[in-house]
């Protein structure tokens, strides 16, 4: 893996054209992790409560992953289909662009399933981002003090640009 790593966190409100932007710090590592400059990664997990998103170059990475958790199933003498698992995993992710003023677009189905409407909160995960819807965020974690300050400034001034408060 590249010394850059996602850290930290960022939020951003939807357009008028429907796009979120990736805070600057985030765009940098992603620009270290993509081989193709304006493209990215967007997976959706089913076990998990949040949308991904990393760069082209993080492939090899997990696919290694699977790798492992297939070597590791089958020394333990446990049933698992490798097609089944790099389908559910390589079948859930979906390029996507972004601009140079680091502008990008959520899949509508990922947008629905993840519950995100309006805005996301966005947490750097090493070598991915995890994007939430922010309400969601606040409901399933309770450790990490900062960005749930964060996450709740941000809140409100969301809900305040809904009212038309702001």
């Amino acid at each position: 893996m590249s010394s850059a790593v996602f850290m930290g966190h960022g939020a951003s409100a939807l357009d008028g054209k429907g796009r979120f932007a990736l805070p600057i710090a985030f765009r940098s590592v992603l620009e270290k992790h993509s081989s193709e400059a304006g493209q990215m990664m967007i997976r959706a997990d089913a076990e998990r409560k949040y949308v991904s998103l990393f760069g082209g170059l993080q492939v090899d990475y997990f696919q290694g992953k699977f790798d492992e958790k297939a070597r590791i199933a089958m020394e333990r003498g446990e049933a698992f289909d490798e097609e089944e698992a790099d389908g559910d995993f390589w079948g859930s992710i979906q390029p996507a662009s972004i601009d140079s003023g680091g502008r990008f677009s959520l899949p509508p189905a990922y947008r629905r399933i993840y519950g995100i409407t309006d805005g996301i909160f966005m947490i750097g995960a090493g070598r991915l981002v995890q994007l939430w819807d922010p309400e969601r965020y606040l409901a399933e974690n309770k450790k990490n003090l900062v960005a749930i300050e964060a996450c709740e400034a941000f809140l409100e001034d969301l809900k305040a640009k809904r009212e038309g408060k702001a």
